[in-house]
């Protein structure tokens, strides 16, 4: 077994600043130059390292760095798991080994009551199949493999089928982070099973949370209906609509290009991805509430945004008039970490507000684990792209 790299991350760190910054410099907050293989080389080390202290159970005592069961976690396994080839790092792939382990052998990877198996389970489970797959060590398939069953049978719905938050479907409360973290676990289940009534219900799940949630003229999603009142919540919450875009290219890239119903969600794909653009601002970053120009440049929300796009350049699904977004997003994202592997303006969590000052109120953090994941994801995409198009 390969070693966990504290040492190794510490010298990645070290040489990245001396080689970059200067001996004397401090590199806390020094950004990193926009060379993705350099700066996800950064963020992993400082992962692996166990620097994103806020997201580590501090209480574990193993050779590999353990963080916190969330469906975070999730995002940045599966993360590490794309960037463990092109980076020639294998000792990624023993981080994702050795969380899993350590989650199993603590009875964590099960569905739980409530909203957990909504996110928790789902993420993780989405990862465990990348890992699955990476790896052919099935250890864990079969807890992914129940959990998917779970959502595809068991879990509470709205009248009309659609995945509920909570166990009150009669309420009738969605909400779009939903998307994320139940339809790529399904999708490749599906997959796996050779069960395309699995391929159904994602498909459907999409056109049904797009009928409640998408606006049809701005083109971009509300966080949630019916948490306040007989609607969806108000404004269009960065990182809501970036989990939409991530569940959208991982679908897409799952479910066979000639299944009846992936054309309708390419379509709907490609008309996002063009609101998605249209709300760009004018340093690269999308902000904290999209079509507000005067919240914050969040980095969640852009990092979900230029994996969703650049995957969908590299698949073909959009055109090459994409490539100035994308590339202009990475610069904006570039100035947000740092060469210490620090990551600012990352939003907090947020439950659905009843208004848009509700998602205002949530000031920018450092190193929140919601935006690990998602800017290791854009940075693999990123090196992907450039090797592609070079």
């Amino acid at each position: 077994m390969i070693q966990p790299s504290r040492t190794v991350a510490a010298l990645i760190l070290i040489a990245s600043g001396l080689m970059l910054a200067g001996c004397g410099t401090q590199l806390e907050n020094v950004p990193a130059p926009a060379d993705p293989v350099l700066q996800a080389n950064v963020v992993a080390a400082r992962y692996i390292a166990g620097g994103y202290d806020e997201a580590i159970d501090s209480t574990r005592d193993q050779p590999f760095v353990i963080y916190h069961w969330r469906y975070t976690q999730g995002v940045t396994l599966g993360a590490l798991l794309r960037l463990s080839e092109p980076l020639e790092q294998p000792v990624f792939v023993e981080q994702v080994r050795a969380t899993l382990e350590s989650w199993d052998a603590e009875g964590r990877i099960v569905i739980h009551g409530g909203s957990d198996p909504i996110d928790y389970i789902g993420s993780v489970a989405n990862a465990i199949l990348d890992y699955t797959r990476h790896t052919g060590d099935e250890r864990f398939l079969a807890k992914a493999l129940d959990a998917a069953r779970f959502f595809r049978s068991e879990v509470d719905r709205t009248p009309d089928g659609l995945i509920a938050h909570h166990s009150e479907p009669e309420r009738g409360r969605i909400w779009v982070d939903a998307l994320y973290m139940v339809t790529p676990l399904m999708a490749k289940a599906g997959m796996i099973l050779e069960d395309t009534s699995y391929y159904d219900d994602v498909l459907a799940q999409f056109r049904g949370f797009s009928q409640y949630l998408r606006d049809p003229v701005v083109g971009l999603y509300h966080h949630g209906w019916a948490w306040h009142g007989d609607g969806a919540s108000p404004g269009y919450w960065g990182r809501a609509n970036g989990w939409v875009a991530l569940a959208m290219t991982e679908v897409l890239e799952t479910i066979p290009e000639d299944y009846p119903g992936h054309d309708e969600l390419l379509a709907l794909y490609r008309d996002f991805a063009a609101a998605i653009v249209d709300h760009q601002g004018l340093g690269g970053m999308w902000h904290q509430l999209l079509d507000r120009p005067s919240s914050y440049e969040e980095t969640s929300a852009t990092a979900m945004f230029i994996h969703a796009m650049a995957r969908g350049v590299q698949n073909g699904w959009l055109d090459a008039t994409y490539l100035d977004a994308i590339r202009r997003a990475h610069a904006g994202l570039s100035r947000m970490i740092s060469l210490s592997g620090n990551i600012e303006n990352i939003s907090p969590g947020s439950s659905t507000k009843s208004s848009e000052d509700g998602y205002l109120d949530k000031k920018p953090r450092r190193n929140d684990d919601h935006g690990i994941g998602p800017v290791l994801l854009a940075l693999h995409a990123m090196l992907d792209l450039e090797s592609q198009t070079e």
